[in-house]
């Protein structure tokens, strides 16, 4: 499932104005894309209807959002719309009539019956039974729609054969034999309603789409009789002909998972009505569909749908290539995946690949089908997909050769000369930067997961290709040597820094699977990276440069500001005070810093502890924070500097302010802005692992040396606060903080072994074990010290009177003890 971002870190995360943009649990983002999955070959570069767009593949049920069109208030004319203006002589506007029809809207209504009471009664009479006969069958989603009397449906179906037989109107007599097969499946006399088809439908001396609609009730009957062969045959037929029909057609297909069956075609009279059966069937999920195509270019190559049905096939392809076993499962909308049936057909993507390229390789010199640019372009694709560059590059220039109107298509050329840009460039040159930075403005902003996807990738393969720098061969032997990799020079890490951060897509009001979290950035960037960045932004030499570093919209300010969180980070506190002194220091009064830095950065609470001489020992510091980021980055550098000169109680004093300023530097504390620009209730983000096994041990052992998360390096300044000390009212403290710190380690520890184990519940008994003997044996050495060494002393009795949660501290140790 794909995680929900805040809307500053995707959309405007380039924006200075939002550069500390502070991320407190969950918040509103931009809006996903239900059909996305991994792919780069845009559907929509095929020439097809656009009302047929909802047949493109997705691993959804349709590729648009059904269930809106159920709310949807427009007004759609559709060809019954168009008859009645037609057959009122256009006296009443087409949106009139919708309204009267559909909406029985009672002044539409009047005005419709007006306009025929005078001449025409006959359709006045057909009108109110029709209206009858519809009566509750308006949208589903009302919340307390009209019910039909189902005791009057057979009445009804009677007056329809009355009119039937009545009528001398062959406009009306058309619609009284609908009316008459649609009651008949209402009542659930299927074998009915395909009689009164044949009776009432087949001798009309002329077929509209009224009896198209007739068909497709005809068609439910048969597949409700068990004739699911037969039925696919009519289903199909109208699907090929009835455009206010085909949508329902094809779902009465596709909802009960009706595939493709040989014995449809029998029913087929002519090549057009075979094509329509291999048509509806191709674009059904769940099969592959390239012998179904070649069978509809053979028998009706002018068919809207072949380019589609091709798009389609490269698109679900795409689709098993790509995905993962652990993807498939999760995203499944199955509640038990076959996930066999998925690895058996992961496996067979690659060589369907390569039946997809021969076939458009065929399709582009067919000339009965035309459109050659499309078929070159696709073949070209196949081509990157098999990593024949050389073929993908002459098969694009072939589709340019062939004139198109279809912008997309152009498009989709662009994207793939793009992603051949990336795939072959081993060294990076000027003229190769030239190519890049054009290809990188064109889709920057994009709402197309499909070309997001393709950008994504190209600025990641560049990034990595920035720090692999290889030198280029040279000299006669150059066929005959390997590239030497060279060291990354600071602009080159500057370069793939840049590109990394284009990745967070910020231009899109879409949330794309594909694009970086720019907080997982910000958090794993090296101060030397920023530090290089900031030396390229402050003198980019290339029209390159220019271009990326605006693209990137990147400041000095939120440059300096993340170098001096990545530096107190790594707890180099003067370097990290240069930084922010960098910073306009606008910033430290915008709201982030007005909100969520206000506490002093030293201070812990703490009980006031009377020595025997009534004299006060550490008083709680004042709760108003009197730094600035640079103050406290300096202070920290100062007191680091003054206790290695320091001894004795001074030196543990010292160490225990640096243990507290560094405490609050953490996820725990109240300066975690310094390091940080958000804060989340959901971390430590243990539940977000990789499912590699190596990558996912990998993440964890990062995670366990996370200092912001396990206090390891305050832990430090506790203990050297202990290790000096001569006072135990001192040395209490710090070695009560120090175990503090270590428990941080082990919560952290704890909750990676809860996923390890399923998402254990954290009572569980055998987990409550398990964890005790963890932590005995790896995170109670500083807490065995405090619990052994500094229990009878007057800190100990004001924690116990002030600290309520003082006793679950000390429960620890008398568990270990038992």
């Amino acid at each position: 499932m794909k995680r929900f971002k805040p809307s500053f870190s995707l959309r405007n995360f380039r924006r200075p104005a939002l550069l500390v943009a502070i991320l407190l649990g969950f918040a509103c983002g931009p809006s996903f894309d239900l059909n996305e999955f991994m792919s780069f070959f845009m559907p929509e570069s095929a020439t097809s209807q656009p009302e047929d767009s909802r047949y493109f593949f997705t691993p959804q049920f349709y590729n648009d959002p059904e269930i809106a069109e159920q709310y949807s208030d427009s007004i759609i004319v559709d060809e019954n719309i168009t008859a009645w203006a037609s057959y009122v002589r256009n006296s009443l506007s087409e949106t009139q009539i919708y309204k009267a029809l559909y909406r029985e809207e009672p002044e539409a209504v009047s005005a419709l019956k007006a306009k025929l009471e005078r001449t025409n009664s006959p359709a006045v009479a057909y009108l109110d039974f029709a209206w009858a006969a519809d009566d509750g069958q308006g949208n589903p989603w009302e919340p307390n729609p009209t019910q039909a009397d189902s005791t009057k449906l057979p009445e009804l179906l009677e007056d329809a054969r009355t009119g039937y037989r009545t009528t001398t109107d062959a406009f009306l007599k058309e619609r009284y034999a609908f009316q008459a097969v649609k009651l008949a499946c209402e009542i659930e006399a299927y074998k009915q309603a395909q009689q009164l088809y044949d009776q009432l439908v087949k001798p009309l001396s002329k077929h509209t789409f009224m009896s198209d609609w007739a068909l497709c009730r005809r068609a439910g009957a048969t597949l409700a009789l068990g004739d699911t062969a037969q039925a696919i045959y009519e289903f199909a037929q109208v699907f090929d002909r009835c455009p206010s029909r085909r949508k329902a057609a094809e779902t009465s297909l596709r909802k009960y998972g009706i595939r493709f069956r040989e014995e449809a075609q029998q029913f087929a009279k002519t090549d057009n009505e075979r094509a329509a059966v291999y048509a509806l069937c191709a674009i059904q999920p769940g099969q592959d569909a390239l012998e179904f195509l070649k069978e509809m270019v053979r028998l009706t190559p002018k068919s809207p749908l072949i380019e589609l049905v091709m798009a389609r096939e490269i698109n679900r392809n795409e689709y098993y290539f790509f995905i993962t076993d652990e993807q498939y499962v999760r995203n499944s909308l199955s509640e038990n995946p076959d996930s066999v049936r998925f690895i058996n057909r992961k496996n067979e993507s690659a060589s369907y690949f390569d039946k997809l390229r021969s076939f458009a390789l065929e399709s582009a010199e067919n000339q009965a089908l035309g459109n050659a640019s499309f078929w070159y372009t696709a073949a070209a694709y196949l081509d990157y997909i098999g990593k024949d560059y050389k073929a993908a590059q002459s098969h694009l220039d072939e589709a340019v050769l062939v004139p198109s109107t279809n912008a997309n298509l152009k498009k989709q050329i662009t994207v793939q000369r793009m992603l051949l840009l990336a795939a072959q460039t081993e060294t990076i040159t000027p003229e190769t930067e030239n190519q890049l930075i054009g290809y990188l403005e064109e889709f920057d902003t994009t709402g197309n997961f499909r070309l997001n996807n393709a950008f994504v990738s190209v600025c990641k393969q560049f990034a990595t290709t920035y720090r692999n720098k290889t030198e280029p061969k040279s000299g006669w032997l150059t066929g005959c040597s390997r590239s030497k990799t060279e060291p990354v020079d600071g602009p080159s890490e500057a370069k793939a820094y840049l590109l990394t951060m284009l990745t967070t897509q910020a231009g899109s009001d879409s949330y794309f699977a594909s694009t970086t979290d720019p907080n997982t950035i910000e958090d794993t960037v090296s101060a030397a990276t920023v530090e290089q960045t900031i030396a390229f932004a402050s003198q980019p030499k290339t029209d390159f440069d220019k271009r990326l570093l605006n693209l990137s919209g990147l400041t000095r300010d939120y440059l300096s500001l993340l170098l001096g969180r990545r530096l107190m980070m790594e707890h180099q506190y003067a370097k990290a005070a240069d930084a922010f002194a960098n910073v306009d220091p606008k910033t430290w009064a915008n709201e982030a810093f007005s909100m969520y830095f206000q506490q002093n950065p030293f201070a812990i609470k703490m009980p006031q502890v009377k020595t025997a001489d009534g004299s006060v020992n550490f008083p709680a510091e004042a709760k108003e924070n009197p730094y600035t980021p640079v103050q406290f980055a300096k202070r920290m550098a100062e007191l680091e500097q003054q206790a290695k000169a320091a001894s004795g109680d001074k030196a543990a004093d010292l160490y225990y302010q640096l243990g507290c300023g560094a405490w609050n530097l953490s996820w725990y504390g109240n300066a975690w802005l310094l390091v940080k620009s958000y804060w989340s209730a959901g971390e430590p983000p243990v539940y977000d692992l990789p499912s590699n096994p190596v990558a996912k041990q990998k993440r964890i052992d990062q995670l366990m040396n996370t200092d912001y998360y396990t206090t390891a390096h305050a832990k430090g300044y506790f203990e050297q606060s202990v290790k000096a000390g001569k006072t135990p009212a001192i040395t209490d403290r710090s070695a009560y903080m120090a175990a503090r710190c270590e428990a941080h380690s082990f919560s952290l520890q704890r909750s990676i072994e809860q996923m390890r184990n399923g998402y254990v519940y954290e009572e569980d008994s055998t987990f409550v074990k398990t964890m005790l003997a963890l932590r005995k044996a790896k995170f109670a050495s500083a807490y065995t010290n405090f619990f052994k060494n500094h229990r009878r002393t007057a800190f100990h009795k004001e924690m116990i009177r002030e600290c309520a949660m003082y006793k679950d501290f000390l429960s620890f140790g008398e568990r270990a003890d038992q």
